[in-house]
This record gives C-alpha cells, structure tokens and sequence, in this order.
C-alpha cells in the first residue's frame, strides 16, 4: 500500500515557501484512495470535509472523514458492487462478502490539537458501504496549511494514513480537484454460452469537474467478448453528476466456470490538467447449469410378456455445463410389481447412466407411468417429469399348443403300440 507523504509547514515557514509546498501536495493529494490489500478487506478514506474551510489561528472546526469499503480485487478505488438477480432488485454479490473489521480511527497531528475523535471498535464494515466520522480541532496560532493525518487500524488489513489539509487563514486556497467512485451492476450468474450485462456508472465525488474521461473495458478471458464498444469517452462530468455505461457481454459455450475478471480503466483529468487513474475489477461469476434428460430406454426381454420378470433400463443424460449432483430416478403411478428408484450419483455434462428396475409383469396392458428426476447443482435442487409407457403383452398360445400336440402325439404313440401287441396276441 502506498502512503501518502505528509508535508506541513513548520513555523516561522515563509508564504513562498508554503507555495511551493502547495503546488506539490496538489499533484499527491487526491481524494482517490490508496489501493487496498489484496490479502484483506480494508477501508480508504473516500472523502473529506473541513468546516468552517478556512480557519483562523486558535479557532475551533471539524473535520469529517468518509470511510468507504474497498471491494475484493479492485484496485485504486472504492468499488460498490450491485447484483442483479432478474427479479428487477439488486443483492450482494458472493465474490463481496468479506467485510473489513475497523479496529480504531484516529487523528493525529503535531500542529493542529485534537479536541475529540478517537473511535474504538468500530465494527465491521461491508463491500460498497460507507460511513462518515467527524473530529472536532482547534487550529494553530501561526496561518498556513497543516496536514493532520487520519489513521485507522484495519484487523487483518492493511492500515491507512490519510493526510487532510486544513487552512489556518492562508492566502493560498487549495485547488478543489475531482474524484470519480465507479459502482456496478453485475448478473448473479451466468450460464456459458448465454449474453450478459454490466452497468457502470461513474459518479463525481469530488469537488471540480473530471474532464477528458477515457473508460477502457478489457475482458482477460477469450471466453467473454465484449457485443459493443471497449472505449467510452467522456468529456466532461461535472461534481456531483453521474454517468451510465451499459455494457453487453458475449460467453462461450465452453466457458470455464468461476469468476472471471473484467478490467475497467478509467482515466480522467483534473482542472489544473492533472492526470489521474482507477482500474478496477469486475468479477463475472460464470456458473453452469445442468440438464438431465433420456438418453434411451431399453428392456431385457425386449418383448416383454406377461408373467415374466423384466429389467428396464433407462440411461439419462446430461445435456447443461455444469455436473449434476445426487441424480435419482424414481418411477411413479406404475402397476407393475418391483423396484421404483435407482441412485445413479454425479453425472458430468455430456455423460449418461444408467437408471435400472427390476419389474414382475404379472399381467398385461399398456401402462402409462412417469419418470422423475432429481438432482442438483450451483442453481439448487431441479425436478424433471417426463411421461412414459410400457406394453405387457399377452402369452402367446404357441407353446400350450405345442405342449398339446406333444401330449396328443404321446398318446397316439402308445395306443398305437398297444394295439399291435394285442393283436399279436
């Protein structure tokens, strides 16, 4: 984490030399915070204000400071993320769920005394959320421009120092400079293969105007395609304002599935021509989804009769992206005799199983029946009915008449013998 330099004028310091030290501070001194830690959730101070602006020697004032959460994987600015789930309402997305536990924030200055402002477990503070917190100062007795730094202790984060220059009746106004805050709006899930939207939009938080505003949109995954532009320019955004990108993405089918980063670059000018930069993250969360269907059915005997044992075999399939987890089949409304459920486990996409019962077909008909399959996935628990039909049909009369003549035959046989010996009797 980079630390801004802390510059105050000593006394006895000259209006010249307080000049010179202006000019450079206003080249450092941004309100666009410090880049997080990429190893925890921290916080960066997102904005500023010193009332009464310019203060005379000895006289009392605040000094209230914004705390914004940075977002996992931005970098160089508090990024607030917004979910759209397709219900018109906006969550939190799950890449966002760290939040950063503020152990103390402090005031600390050699030159300007802190009368109150010492906070203490805080708590925690979530991805896109802020919170102001107000010191109360008195100021020196000599004019200048004193730079009190505003320390706050993250657990497990990275620390912060930010300095907040305070105006103690000087000749020399500090130039008010922008600051954009970049929020988005991104799907809860993508499915490979299916488009997607992202909104930008940039807010000026600041207190001029950004000009010359240049937003680069770079997809680091040849799955993602970008359907529209990659650069937008914006040539001015006034304080306060807003503007709104809609940004429309393209996946392929074979798509890995996981987060998949998104970089935003926005470039922009201040008044005083000073060149500023935010590149940010956007986590595309790309989640599969399975389908199961039949592949085929299959009996053994293929002719099935009735009286007779049967195996019916179905094989189902996964046609979606994702693996289907704990797949069961079971048989409903089926008159036959037998096993009604088979367990088939995980079936990855595009591989089958087999799902085998055991039946009696004790008598015969056509049997309409269905099949339900249940398993699960990234979206939850997914239930699929499909209508079915078995035919039993009837013994056939070939072998009794078969048995018949075998037993007619026997018979005729053995009279016939009889006979003979009689008459040679």
């Amino acid at each position: 984490m980079v630390q801004k330099p802390t510059v105050a004028p000593r006394r006895g310091m000259g209006r010249r030399t307080i000049g010179c030290i202006l000019c450079a501070l206003i080249l450092i001194l941004v309100l666009v915070p410090a880049a997080a830690s990429a190893a925890a959730p921290t916080v960066i101070v997102s904005n500023y204000t010193v009332t009464p602006a310019v203060l005379m020697p000895g006289d009392e004032g605040t000094i209230t400071v914004v705390l914004t959460s940075t977002a996992t994987g931005a970098t160089g600015s508090p990024l607030n993320i917004r979910l759209d789930t397709g219900t018109g309402e906006a969550n939190t997305s799950t890449e966002m769920q760290e939040n950063a536990y503020i152990e103390s924030v402090l005031l600390a200055s050699k030159d300007v005394e802190v009368l109150t402002g010492s906070f203490q477990d805080i708590g925690e503070i979530g991805p896109g959320q802020s919170f102001p917190l107000t010191f109360r100062i008195r100021a020196p007795g000599e004019e200048g421009i004193y730079f009190p730094e505003v320390w706050v202790r993250v657990r497990d984060g990275a620390g912060v120092r930010y300095p907040v220059p305070v105006n103690v009746n000087s000749a020399y106004a500090l130039a008010k400079i922008p600051a954009l805050r970049v929020e988005r709006t991104v799907p809860a899930s993508v499915d490979p293969g299916d488009p997607f939207n992202v909104t930008l939009i940039l807010r000026n938080d600041g207190q001029a105007s950004a000009n010359d505003i240049s937003v680069d949109v770079n997809a680091t995954s040849g799955a993602i395609t970008p359907r529209n532009a990659e650069n937008y320019y914006i040539p001015k955004l006034e304080a306060g304002k807003e503007s709104v990108l809609n940004l429309t993405f393209e996946t392929d089918t074979g798509a890995p599935l996981g987060l998949t980063p998104i970089l935003v670059t926005v470039d922009y000018r201040g008044a005083d021509l000073a060149a500023f930069r935010q590149v940010a993250t956007i986590g595309i969360p790309i989640v599969g989804r399975a389908e199961m269907g039949i592949a085929s059915i299959r009996t053994e005997p293929s002719r099935i009769t009735a009286g007779n044992p049967v195996d019916l075999t179905i094989r189902l399939e996964n046609t979606g992206t994702a693996d289907a987890e704990s797949v069961r089949a079971t048989i409903e409304d089926l008159p036959l005799p037998g096993s009604r459920e088979a367990f088939l486990g995980t079936i990855e996409p595009g591989n089958d199983g087999p799902a085998v019962f055991a039946l009696q077909a004790d008598e015969a008909g056509e049997f309409d029946y269905t099949l339900v399959i249940r398993y699960t996935d990234d979206y939850g628990e997914h239930t699929v009915r499909q209508a079915l039909q078995v035919v039993v049909a009837e013994p056939s009369p070939i072998p009794a008449i078969a048995a018949a003549s075998a037993v007619i035959v026997v018979v005729i046989v053995a009279a016939v013998f009889w006979y003979r010996r009689r008459k040679e009797e």
